[in-house]
């Protein structure tokens, strides 16, 4: 990615949002014990969260990616009938996360995850975000009964504007479509 100094004296660097259909969850992610119902409230006042339904034991969504280095995963959630969420990201590392989405804790983290954390959004809505250092294939979201469990059959959490970037930190939302999001000073661009 390229790097420059804006009309403010910042630096400005391209940035990419490596999930394609970032949120558009019934599309390229793929469901396993699961359902995804769009049109919900979303944190932003649109009607762009989804609902994620699970309908069996580990019910989720994924989407595989092939980035190495360092990676930050982040999606807003919100509690549904269900209160918690698993992160799960896949590749020669691994990183599994729990997030209480009724106060925005976080419960247990393993794995390979260099840092995890929240920011409370408001109405209910946080933004979670998983960093790690690995080669990535595959990222996974699960609503969760509870700290540490998956195992329920039924319940549902609220999700929207998931996001896989590189580097340390959760940068502002890059929408993508068929492609990948980019945003910033781009290589290869004049």
């Amino acid at each position: 990615s390229a790097t420059r100094v804006d009309a403010s004296q910042l630096i400005e660097k391209g940035r990419e949002n490596i999930f394609v259909q970032s949120n558009q969850f019934d599309t390229t992610w793929i469901n396993s014990n699961s359902t995804e119902t769009s049109g919900q409230s979303g944190y932003d006042g649109s009607s762009d969260a989804w609902l994620l339904s699970k309908s069996g034991a580990n019910g989720m969504i994924l989407q595989s990616v092939s980035t190495s280095g360092v990676n930050t995963f982040s999606v807003y959630a919100k509690a549904g009938s269900l209160s918690w969420m698993r992160f799960v990201v896949l590749g020669t590392g691994f990183a599994d996360g729990y997030f209480n989405l009724t106060d925005g804790s976080l419960g247990s983290i393993s794995g390979d995850s260099i840092t995890s954390s929240s920011e409370n959004i408001g109405g209910g809505w946080y933004r979670y975000t998983l960093v790690l250092n690995a080669s990535t294939s595959q990222v996974r979201i699960y609503p969760a009964d509870g700290n540490g469990n998956t195992s329920g059959t039924s319940g549902s959490i609220y999700i929207q504007d998931s996001q896989l970037e590189q580097g340390l930190v959760a940068t502002p939302y890059i929408e993508s479509g068929a492609t990948t999001g980019k945003a910033g000073i781009l290589e290869n661009t004049p």
